[in-house]
Order: structure tokens, then C-alpha cells, then sequence
């Protein structure tokens, strides 16, 4: 038996048909739960085709069927009677897809079908093959070259009828393709969110909710009005939102939601906080929820109870206070599972020294501050903490570290540790009905992928409490449960899927949501339709099968074609028309639908569609003549040609070479540069009424083309320059060999006769010719002794006609010819004007202006509308088309050119896109000007280096001396101190007292004010600023800021000198000359200015004297002997500066290998240091081997590896200090004690070193004077002169400056986030120039 081989058609002339290699192509591989389904049937159907006399027919007669629809597709059916390939032995069939040229890949048929030539003697005889083939633009047919041998095919054999036709069966059935297809709701039962930009965070909260049935059927039950949009409404937004997530087919739009929040697309391309999100949804439904019957449904489900105490140690007094909390952030850091999260959360602090408890009746006492868990909600919400702020890197950031969750939590371990008394007592008894037992089970894991400045959010949830599922917007699948968890820890021993390399995952869970055993079934309930009200339901029941049938009319858009038709009197409604347009003859897309757009199958005769048109426009179908559309290579549209007589007898399909064709280059055919044709059959016709009578122009009599002669189809547009007018006439069917003379006077007789004026009263006409209007206008002026052929005229040209104006008429009217007045109107622009401080408001003035208008016109133009004496002062910014906002940089003056240059944003040049807004702001000097200065923010820090104050805004001429601004920050001081003070007090010594009592409510639990903390914490309900230790801490640094400034003012008055320093990372970068320029300062710097110490100044240094810079650095990584050398060294000063022996706590805290003061060693003694030695060392950076370190001391190796390795991080503020070379590194720390304001005993526990720009440490012995060092540094690491003039003020002195960025001090010890006194230390203003995140707001 002869191989069944398949083949594409090929042309006729062909020999051979072409070998196609198998193509194959690399495809991602997906877990089994992933894994399209096969593939699913979508319709069937069959066709017969009867071709006669087969026996007749020659190689030649390539036979063609008519077009037919199976499947909601167009087929055909093509047959060689001699085969279409030699040895021409065979009769071919194939199947075509005429279509597939037009049709997108994602909506190409895949088809198994099987072709039949029917037996007439036997119908078990039927021949038949069968294919299964996806049919594209690249083979938009298949078959068989060798269907039936032409032997086999005679009347005898029963392949031919007895009247000598074969008839051709096809049987198809149509395929869904999954690659594009995948139904979410078929396989999981779940639909996604489709994703507006950035709405991510917001769709995996979203389905989070949705699938708490308790909470969904709680938003079903809202009230609402019977007719509310859901755009203007939060509850029906929502409501109409989880209806469609139940019961919609495919993926769900957010923007009903979105829009009653009252954001704009600026807001859907901003990634938001999921936390932030869910509080602040919650909080806007439980408003809308109040006095309804479903008023306590979100505390009912989420809001559960702290037990916040503080206990005193010597006396017996407690305070407590209960607190309810609807989510509980757990730290991530130094955490390694959900329950050390708890552990750490609940840790009990001692509140002692000068962080004393301050009680009513015993006054000042030491005490235990903690939270305990009164009660825990149904739905607990965790929150990890993966974003954390870096005050070294002064940034945010994020923690990839691995952090484990469970399938089950447990809340009541180790006899309900973290429950209140009360809680515990009830566990004890073991009465489930007063307290059900807090185990709980994973519902969801809300993942985040990505770092701080962006990533992606989806989310793991099991609504059944079996199947996992991944809603990742749109798109839901099943999982396995390794993914949802271990998947989700994060960095750590986690390698992928059976792979050996160690990365660090970015993707990591970011929100966990467990729900209690006990509840389970009550939180995971049914919900139905008889959950939603009735009107409600009707109207989501309505506007589903609405949407239901769109998407049925756009799956079946391509059986039908799309024709609109544009005649005369919709030409005169839109020329000239207030909201049309003045340029070309119409815009199809704005036809009234009802009369001129015409939506029919493909199979449509022409002729019904014609019948279709007399019966909408009145026009009889003798009298319509259609015409072509085409567009122009100047990006004109005009009439081309009619319709032959062969092409008005045909089908609509028949008709595709017409077709409209989408531009640009989003629609780029495989091949290059082309056009690509859109899957829909877009047809745009001028239909003409050719009219009755003598005067009808036959078809047959129209120009057809270069060199032919005929008549021209040609539009004429009448201009008024008085009235500034310019309106559709009509059409004329003119021979192209008149002159236009002869026209103009035919359009004379039409206006004298329109106006009713006599014969040859109306003067003499003018006429201009409309050829293009982009990029700029072309109206040219006609020659009317030229006849239409000598002027190059086509069918479809527009010709403008006038009354020529004598020169006393033209100079009464603005735009005197058509010329002038299209080249106004085409560069005319209504620019909306917004106030840069408030660009969502509505535009303060809209005003008509030349888009060749100048910069200067512009502001003019805008000064005089807003009432403005100056225009001068009026600063730019340009709006961005895309994000609806105003750019980050301003317009410099004069820098634009033109209007239009003004309003580009983006791209540039051709195919830019315009914006109509423009936002502005009012400055307080002329706009030139305030370029020619530079704004420099500077804050002012104390003698201890603290920044006190407000940071100033200073402006000054970019080539202004430095000392300049120096003098004019002096000024501010000594003219308000009192202002700067209360300013200071206000919004920053307040915000550190609330940062006091917010960390003491951040333990309370979220959701706790500070003021409440701070009267939990003390007994009394007072302000932060006033009772208990926060409220002490506060007011006393308020005092402290005060007297800083008031002697800021007093140093200022007096004439002290001043200094400004450049900082980057904590440390000071640059100590800048006062003769420098202002512009060459450096913006990613903090510029900070300070009183040149009175131990500073000029006249008391000598030539002994150094200035140097003290920099706070935690630890570097040290050995166990080396931490436990400095833990002993520390413990003994530490004792000795206390006179009494250390706590059995008090360890060090300094050095280790985690850089937070644990060394790993702190109950060593030295001792216990010395009796290690046998003991491997883990140094990094020891001198010598293992033998040489175990023959030192610890205190040795302690000093080696100081030397030997850089420190960690600095922190803090650094100061400049003045030491001599008789000092020693015992009387420096002795100096910096008070100034630093630590006690001495804390003061013990530091190390200082001196660092060098390489790790090239220095660590003297504390009795050693540094005459000897500082002469070794004097060549390598001291400034030039100029330099140390700018350290003391900026005149010459006789000491020496170490250059900061070569050698510093180095204070090693732990970062408890201190300043001076032990008060919070006050953080600079960020110089971050990023944004990370815009708070969310809801505004509906």
C-alpha cells in the first residue's frame, strides 16, 4: 500500500513540491499541575462540493469551491484535476483557510479534518485521508498532492456520477488551541485579575480576600442604592468585582475598583504596600459597613488583642492595657521561623538607668516592659517584615534571608507562652468554649519577587484547605504545596530544583495568612447567589451577559464585515463643524452609526448590502455608485476609485483587497516593513448619488488612471474670510480636460444662486487645491487658465473656493485667504494650564495659542490670564502623555523654542505625541534669575556634631564663595532662635518624642498611637511631651535642641566663625574651602555647617595641634578569643569606672561576627581568654599561622586583627577634634566622654583605633602619647594648608589637619541608635533623590 504523504499546495507552474523541514522549537518546561490540557473541541461541521464534468477537465482547470463557514471560520476547497505536481498521476484536494493572511497567530484555526470522494456505487468505498493542521499565514492550506490515483476515478468505479461530476466531502472539526486558550476556570475552578500596570500587590490581596468566603459574603451584604455605579462606589465596586471573580468565565478587570478608590492611571503604574493597602481598605469598608448589619464583620474576623504591661522590679505597681490589632508585623531579621518571630515579638524589656519607668506614687522605678496576646482573631493576618530601613546606607532595603513557616501554627505552645495570663489560665483549664485553641492552619502565602525599588506580587492560597493554587494576575494554576512553602522561605539552603548551585532567592513571602482550626468552617462557608441582593444580583446577572456577548461578538468578528459609508451629507455635517474638522473630506469613525456603519457576514452579496444602504440613507440602489478609500502617502484619505461592476457582484469577502489596513509599526508583517491587514474586515466607501436624468456620468466615463482621459470625481469646500468659516459644498463629476475657468464659474453660478444674488454679481473667485496638512499645510494656489489634467489632478482632490478680496477687504479680516486660514487652524492648541503643587485639580485657565508661538508669548499669554504683573516669574514643567503627571525637571527659560517644543514630552520628532497641558508655578523672582542660583540645603549640627534645628534652604548666585552662604545661615540663627527652636520642637523634637512612645506602641502592637503607648506605659493618659519616661525624654530634648540654638544665636552675634563640611556615609568627605563656588558643591552630599570650636580657632592651635575627624564604626568581624578579650577588657574598665563589680548580664557589647555587638564569647573572663589558645582560631585576618596566634595573648590577637581588618559600617554623627602630640589615646576618650555625653562606664566598652584608607590600622596602647605616630602620618595622610584655613574658619594656622578621608579616629562599638545623654539620636534629613513609595489612599 502506498505511503499517505501530506502536502502544502503549490503553485501550478511548480515541478516539485517543496521538502519543509520538521520545525522545532525550544519550549520552557512547566510542572505537571501547569500543563495544558489536550486539546479540546470546539465545533464540527462538513461540506460537500460537486464538480462537474471531471473528466473534461485539464491540468490547467485548477478548480475552486465557494466559501463556506464551519466553526465560526471560512473555508474553501481547492482540486487539481491532473495532480499540482508531476508525475501528474493523482487528482489533489487540499483544504484552504483564505483568511489566514488576515488572521492573528493567536486566532489561527487548528483543524483535524478528513477528505472524502464519495463512491456512488458503494458508499463503503468512500476514499478517504484525514490531517490534523494549524492553518496560518505562512501555509494557509493543506492536503493531499496524491489524493486518488486518476486511474481508480471512472463511472465504473463509482468515484464519477453517472453525469461524469466527483463530489468532494470535508468533515472538520475545529480545535482550541491552549497555548492561548487556557481556561483557568476549567481547570482550577478560579479566575485571575488582569493587571493594570503595577496592580499586582493589589490583585494578590485581592484574591486573598475573595477567598475568606466569610469576608466575601460579609461584602455581599452591604447595602447599596439600586442604581450606584461601581466606579463611584467602593461596596459595589467590590461587590460587582467578587461576583464576576465567582461566576466570570475569564480574567477580571480591577478598574471599576481602582476608579471608585479615586485613582487615576498614574496611580494603577504605582506599586503600593500590600499592608498598607489592606489596612486602608479595610479601614474605608468598616466606615461604609457602620449602621449596617454587617458593622462588625471585618473586627469579627481579623482584629485580635494584645496584653501590654509594665511591671516595676522594687514595688508593687503594674499597668496594663489591652489593645486590639487587626494584622501583627513580625521581624524577619535575626529570625529564622515564624515562632522566634513570636518569641521576639513578646520579649520582655528591662527598663533601667536613664530609661527608668516613671510611676504616680513612686516616682522613677525600675521595671519590665512586654506584650502578651490577649486573644487571637479567626483570620490572623501576618505581616513579615522584608523591608527594612538602612540608617548606613540610608536607603531602604530588602531581607532575603531564609525564614521558615509552617503548615500549622501552634499559638498555644510551651503551656501559651505567648498568652496573657488570663489567656494562659483559660488554656490551663482547658475550656475550649470560653477560649477555642489557637492552632491554625496556612490559608495563604503572599509573595513578593523583586528588591526594594520594584518587583512582582502573586500569591499562594488553598481555598478548599487542600489544593494549592498561584493566582499570578490573570492567570491561575495549580501548585504543589512545596512551592507555596519551602518555595517561599527564601535565601538559605534552598537550591532549586535538583540543581547544585547556591543562589540567593528574591523571592521570598511577604504576608502569611493562617485561619484558626476552630473557626475553619464557620470562615470558609458557602456562599451563593441568594448571599447578593436582588436589584444588585439582576444588574451583575445583566452586566455579565452583556460582557458575555461582546466576547461572543469578538470571537466571531472575523466571520463578519465591517463597512462605513460616508456620502455628501456627512462631509457638510463634518467640515467646518464646531467639533470637527477642517481639514480633508471625513472621518468614518465618527459617522452616525445607525445610518452609515454596516456590520454583515462575509457571504453578503454586494447587492444586499446595497439594498441594506437604500433602505438606511433613502438613496434607491440605482443611483449608488461607491467609491474606494485610500490612504495617501502625504496621510491624506480620499475617494480612489468605484467599484467595478464585477466587484459589485461578488461577495463582501471577495472584496479584501479594500480592505482598511492598520499603520504603524505595532502591526509589522514576518517580513519586514509592510502593512500588516488586521484580522477584522475593516471596508470604508464614499457612496455618491449619481442621481436621474441626462446628467448622470456612467461608469464607464470616469477617469481610470495616468495619460486616460474621463471624468474626475473631485470635493470643493467654500471660505468665508469675514466669518472665518469653511464648509462642504458638494462633489462634481468634471472631464479632466476643462479648464478650471470653466469651473470657476460653475461654482460661481452655484454660490449666486445659493445666495440668491443676480447673475455676475458675486465677483471674481479664487481657488486653492488641499493637499496635505502634515507636518505642515500645503494649500496651493490654482492657475484656472490650466486644465484639471494639466494640474495633476485625481479623483478624490479637494479644491477651496473663495471670493478674491480687494487689498482693502483683505486688510479688514484676520485671515484672508484659505491658505492663511488653515495654517492658523492647523496650528492652533487649547493647552490646559495646571498649578504644579496640585496637578490632579482642574486647570486653573485654558487658553488658545500657536503651537509656533514663542516661550516668551507663551508666559505672556498666561500672565495676562491669570492677572500676573510679571510674567518673567512664571516657571514650566512639561506634562507626561503616559503617566498623566508633570516631568521631574522643569523648563529652563528660553530653552524651548516654540509652543510645541514646550509641549513634547518623551520621544522627539516624528510620530511624537503632544501633550495639551502644560503645569506652572509662581516664583518670587524673575525665572532667569533664579537659574543663575543654586539652592543649597544645609543643616545646622551642634559642637557635638548633632543636627539640630530645621535644615536650611539657602539661594545664592552659583558663583557665590561658599562663605557667602556660611554668613547667610549666621544670620538666620542670630535673627530667630526662638522661631527655629519651636519649628524644631514641632517637627522634629516632637516627632523623636513620638518616636519614643511609637516604638513602645510599634511593641504594643500595630495600630496603638504613641500618645496611648505613652499613657499605657506611664500610668496616665498624657501627651508625649508630658508624664512617663518617653514623654520626660521628650522634653528634655526639646530644652537640649533650644539651648543649642539659642547658642547658636549668642556664637553668631558674637562673630564665631564658621565651617562647612561635605558628609557621605557618616563620615565627613570634605571640609570645603570658604572661597570656593557654591555651584561646585556636591548634591549627593549632606552639607552640614557648624561653629568652629572655641578649642578650634586660630589663635590657640599651635604648631603641635592637630585636627582630626572621629568617625562611630561597629566592630569588625572578630575570632572567639579576640571578642572574648575585648568582652573581659571591657567588663573590668567597665567595673572599675562603676566602683562595683558588673552584672552577671552585663557582657560586652562590641565585636562579633553579626556586627551587633555580640561576640559569641561575652561570660568569658580573661582568663577564660588565655585558656582557649589550644582552641582553633577563626580569625580572618590574624598575623601569621595558627602557632604564632596561639603563642599571643588574647589582648594581642584582639590588637592584630583591629589592625589588621577594616570596621564595619559607620553610624552616627562624626565631629572634628583637636589633639596634640603629647596626647594619648586615654586622654582623647577622656575629652570625648562629655562630649559625646556616655557614661563612662559605657564609654569602657568602646574601642578606639585609628583607620586608614587601607586596612592599615593603627591600635596604640591608651598611655601612649602619639608624638611618634603622628610624625610617622605626617607625609601620607595630612591635608594641604588650605584645607586646614577652611577647618578652623578659614584663616591660616599653625596646626595640622589629618584629611578626613585618609585617616580617621575610629570609635568601635554597637549602634543602639543613641545620641547624646542616651536620648534617641535624630536622624538627617535623607539626601536620597529616589522616592521609593507613594502612601495609598482612598479616596472613594
Amino acid at each position: 500500500m502506498e505511503t499517505e504523504e501530506l502536502y502544502e499546495a503549490v503553485p501550478e507552474d511548480s515541478m516539485d513540491a517543496d521538502v519543509v523541514p520538521p520545525q522545532v522549537t525550544d519550549e520552557a518546561v512547566v510542572s505537571a499541575s501547569e500543563a495544558p490540557k489536550p486539546m479540546e473541541t470546539e465545533s464540527t461541521g462538513h461540506y460537500e462540493w460537486e464538480i462537474p464534468n471531471f473528466a473534461k477537465l485539464t491540468q490547467a482547470d485548477k478548480q475552486v469551491s465557494e466559501i463556506f463557514e464551519i466553526g465560526t471560520y471560512l473555508w474553501r476547497m481547492l482540486c487539481f484535476p491532473r495532480q499540482n505536481a508531476a508525475p501528474h498521476r493523482h487528482v489533489s484536494v487540499f483544504l484552504e483557510y483564505p483568511e489566514a493572511s488576515f488572521t492573528p497567530g493567536h486566532l489561527s484555526p487548528k483543524a483535524s479534518f478528513k477528505l472524502i470522494i464519495k463512491n456512488f456505487k458503494d458508499p463503503s468505498k468512500d476514499f478517504s485521508k484525514g490531517a490534523d493542521h494549524t492553518f496560518d499565514s505562512n501555509q494557509v492550506d493543506w492536503g493531499f498532492s496524491q489524493m486518488l490515483p486518476l486511474t481508480d476515478i471512472s463511472p465504473s468505479s463509482g468515484y464519477l456520477r453517472e453525469d461524469g461530476a466527483l463530489v468532494v466531502r470535508v468533515e472538520i472539526t475545529i480545535q482550541r488551541d491552549e497555548r492561548f486558550t487556557y481556561d483557568s476556570r476549567a481547570v482550577t475552578g478560579y479566575v485571575g485579575l488582569k493587571n493594570q500596570g503595577a496592580t499586582c500587590y493589589m490583585n494578590s490581596l485581592l484574591q486573598y480576600l475573595y477567598n475568606v468566603p466569610l469576608f466575601r459574603k460579609a461584602v455581599y451584604h452591604m447595602p447599596v442604592p439600586e442604581n450606584e455605579e461601581p466606579s463611584k462606589s467602593l461596596p459595589v465596586a467590590l461587590q460587582s468585582l467578587f461576583y464576576k471573580l465567582q461566576y466570570a468565565p475569564s480574567a477580571v478587570s480591577t478598574k471599576d475598583l481602582t476608579a471608585s478608590f479615586g485613582w487615576n492611571t498614574y496611580d494603577a503604574f504605582m506599586q503600593h504596600d500590600v499592608q498598607e493597602l489592606n489596612r486602608v481598605l479595610c479601614e474605608k469598608l468598616e466606615e461604609k459597613m457602620k449602621n449596617t448589619k454587617v458593622e462588625k464583620a471585618i473586627n469579627e474576623l481579623f482584629e485580635g488583642f494584645t496584653h501590654n504591661f509594665i511591671e516595676c522590679i522594687n514595688v508593687d505597681y503594674k499597668s496594663t492595657r489591652k489593645e486590639s490589632f487587626m494584622d501583627l508585623q513580625l521581624d524577619v531579621k535575626g529570625c529564622k521561623n515564624v515562632y522566634d518571630s513570636f518569641d521576639k515579638y513578646t520579649e520582655v524589656e528591662v527598663l533601667n538607668g536613664q530609661n527608668q519607668y516613671k510611676t504616680d506614687d513612686f516616682g522613677m522605678q525600675d521595671a519590665r516592659k512586654g506584650i502578651l496576646f490577649e486573644s487571637f482573631p479567626p483570620v490572623l493576618q501576618l505581616q513579615l517584615k522584608r523591608f527594612e530601613y538602612d540608617f548606613q546606607r540610608d536607603a531602604m532595603v530588602k531581607i532575603n534571608d531564609r525564614y521558615e513557616f509552617y503548615d500549622e501554627l501552634d499559638l498555644d505552645r510551651d503551656a501559651g507562652k505567648f498568652l496573657s495570663p488570663t489567656g494562659a489560665q483559660l488554656l490551663s483549664t482547658g475550656d475550649s468554649s470560653s477560649a477555642p485553641r489557637n492552632t491554625y492552619k496556612l490559608h495563604s502565602v503572599l509573595v513578593h519577587s523583586g528588591g526594594v525599588h520594584g518587583g512582582h506580587y502573586y500569591a499562594y492560597i488553598r481555598p478548599d484547605g487542600k489544593q494549592w493554587l498561584k493566582f499570578d494576575d490573570d492567570r491561575v494554576t495549580k501548585a504543589e504545596p512545596r512551592d507555596a512553602l519551602e518555595g517561599q522561605f527564601g535565601t538559605g539552603d534552598d537550591s532549586g530544583y535538583g540543581s547544585n548551585l547556591k543562589f540567593a532567592k528574591c523571592s521570598n513571602a511577604y504576608m502569611l495568612v493562617y485561619v484558626r482550626l476552630a473557626d475553619w468552617n464557620r470562615v470558609m462557608c458557602s456562599v451563593t447567589k441568594n448571599d447578593i441582593a436582588k436589584h444588585l444580583l439582576d444588574r451583575l446577572e445583566r452586566e455579565q451577559a452583556d460582557k458575555e456577548a461582546r466576547q461572543r461578538d469578538k470571537q466571531q468578528a472575523h466571520l463578519f464585515c465591517s463597512l462605513k459609508v460616508a456620502s455628501d451629507a456627512d462631509m457638510r455635517a463634518q467640515v467646518g463643524a464646531s467639533d470637527g474638522a477642517y481639514f480633508d473630506l471625513v472621518d468614518h469613525d465618527k459617522l452616525p452609526a445607525e445610518r452609515c456603519h454596516f456590520r454583515l457576514r462575509k457571504q453578503t452579496k454586494f447587492a444586499e448590502f446595497k439594498a441594506e444602504v437604500a433602505a438606511r440613507t433613502g438613496i434607491p440602489v440605482e443611483r449608488q455608485r461607491f467609491w474606494t478609500m485610500k490612504r495617501r502617502n502625504n496621510a491624506t484619505h480620499r475617494p480612489e476609485r468605484a467599484l467595478t461592476p464585477l466587484e459589485e457582484a461578488s461577495q463582501l469577502v471577495d472584496l479584501a483587497g479594500i480592505r482598511e489596513l492598520a499603520q504603524g509599526a505595532g502591526h509589522r508583517t514576518a517580513g519586514g516593513g509592510k502593512e500588516a491587514k488586521v484580522a477584522l474586515m475593516d471596508i470604508r466607501l464614499y457612496l455618491e448619488d449619481m442621481g436621474e436624468g441626462e446628467g448622470v456620468v456612467l461608469s464607464k466615463e470616469l477617469y481610470n488612471g495616468p495619460n486616460g482621459k474621463g471624468s474626475l470625481l473631485l470635493f470643493f469646500k467654500y471660505y468665508d474670510p469675514a466669518k472665518e468659516t469653511l464648509t462642504f459644498k458638494a462633489h462634481h463629476l468634471l472631464p479632466n480636460t476643462i479648464k478650471l475657468q470653466a469651473v470657476a464659474e460653475i461654482l460661481q453660478e452655484e454660490l449666486e444662486l445659493e445666495a440668491g444674488e443676480a447673475a455676475g454679481s458675486g465677483g471674481e473667485l479664487e481657488l486653492w487645491e488641499e493637499v496635505k496638512f502634515e507636518p505642515t499645510v500645503m494649500v496651493d494656489s490654482m492657475d484656472q487658465r490650466s486644465t484639471l489634467a494639466e494640474l495633476g489632478l485625481n479623483n478624490g482632490d479637494i479644491i477651496i473656493y473663495q471670493r478674491r478680496l480687494s487689498t482693502e477687504e483683505a486688510a479688514a479680516v484676520r485671515y484672508p485667504t484659505a491658505q492663511k486660514f488653515l495654517e492658523y487652524v492647523h496650528n492652533r492648541r487649547m493647552i490646559h494650564f495646571k498649578k504644579l503643587e496640585d496637578p490632579a485639580a482642574a486647570p486653573a485657565v485654558t487658553l488658545e495659542l500657536l503651537r509656533g508661538a514663542t516661550y516668551d508669548q507663551v508666559a505672556e499669554a498666561l500672565a495676562e490670564a491669570l492677572q500676573l504683573p510679571d510674567p518673567s516669574k512664571l516657571r514650566f514643567t512639561q506634562h507626561n502623555v503616559w503617566s498623566g503627571q508633570p516631568l521631574r525637571g522643569h523648563i529652563r527659560f528660553r530653552s524651548c523654542n516654540s509652543l510645541e517644543g514646550m509641549l513634547q514630552s518623551g520621544q522627539r520628532g516624528v510620530g511624537a505625541q503632544l501633550a495639551d497641558t502644560l503645569y506652572f508655578e509662581v516664583l518670587d523672582l524673575p525665572l532667569e534669575e533664579m537659574e543663575q542660583l543654586k539652592t543649597v540645603r544645609v543643616a545646622f549640627h551642634n559642637e557635638r556634631g548633632e543636627f539640630v534645628g530645621e535644615q536650611h534652604t539657602i539661594r545664592l548666585r552659583r558663583d557665590s564663595p561658599v562663605s557667602e552662604l556660611l554668613a547667610e545661615l549666621a544670620n538666620r540663627l542670630q535673627q530667630q532662635p526662638t522661631a527655629a527652636s519651636a519649628a524644631a520642637v514641632a517637627s522634629n523634637g516632637g516627632a523623636e518624642a513620638a518616636g519614643v512612645t511609637a516604638e513602645a506602641g510599634a511593641e504594643a502592637g500595630p495600630g496603638v498611637k504613641a500618645e496611648e503607648a505613652a499613657a499605657a506605659g506611664g500610668g496616665q493618659a498624657a501627651p508625649a511631651a508630658a508624664g512617663g519616661p518617653a514623654g520626660a525624654a521628650a522634653a528634655a530634648r526639646a530644652e537640649e535642641e533650644a539651648a543649642s540654638l539659642k547658642a547658636a544665636a549668642e556664637l553668631a552675634a558674637a562673630g564665631r566663625p564658621m565651617r562647612l563640611l561635605e558628609l557621605g556615609d557618616n563620615r565627613i568627605c570634605k571640609i570645603v574651602d570658604p572661597d570656593e563656588r557654591v555651584e561646585s558643591l556636591n548634591v549627593d552630599y549632606w552639607q552640614r555647617a557648624e561653629f568652629v570650636p572655641e578649642d578650634q580657632l586660630p589663635d590657640v592651635l599651635g604648631p603641635r595641634d592637630y585636627i582630626m575627624q572621629v568617625v562611630h564604626y561597629l566592630p569588625p568581624p572578630l575570632s572567639a578569643r579576640a571578642a572574648a578579650a575585648w568582652a573581659a577588657s571591657a567588663a573590668a574598665g567597665a567595673a572599675s569606672d562603676a566602683g562595683e563589680p558588673m552584672d552577671a548580664d552585663g557582657g560586652s557589647d562590641t565585636g562579633g561576627a553579626n556586627n551587633n555587638g555580640d561576640t559569641g564569647a561575652n561570660s568569658n573572663t580573661a582568663d577564660d581568654a588565655d585558656a582557649s589558645e589550644n582552641e582553633g582560631d577563626r580569625s580572618t585576618g590574624g598575623r601569621g599561622g595558627r602557632g604564632a596566634a596561639a603563642a599571643k595573648s588574647g589582648e594581642e590577637l584582639l590588637k592584630d586583627e583591629l589592625a589588621d581588618n577594616m570596621p564595619g559600617a559607620a553610624f552616627g554623627d562624626p565631629l572634628l577634634i583637636r589633639v596634640t602630640d603629647s596626647d594619648t589615646l586615654g586622654k582623647i576618650c577622656a575629652r570625648l566622654q562629655p562630649l559625646l555625653g556616655v557614661t563612662a562606664e559605657e564609654m569602657a566598652r568602646w574601642r578606639a583605633i585609628f583607620v586608614g584608607s587601607r586596612p592599615q590600622n593603627a591600635v596604640p596602647a591608651e598611655d601612649k602619647d602619639l608624638a611618634e605616630d603622628f610624625q610617622r602620618w605626617r607625609n601620607g595622610f595630612y591635608a594641604p594648608a588650605a584645607m586646614a584655613a577652611a577647618a578652623v574658619g578659614g584663616t591660616p594656622t599653625q596646626a595640622t589637619l589629618v584629611d578626613p578621608s585618609k585617616l580617621v579616629l575610629a570609635l568601635l562599638h554597637e549602634d543602639k541608635g543613641l545620641g547624646h545623654g542616651g536620648a534617641p539620636r535624630r536622624a538627617p534629613p535623607s539626601t536620597s533623590r529616589y522616592t521609593y513609595e507613594k502612601p495609598v489612599k482612598i479616596y472613594g
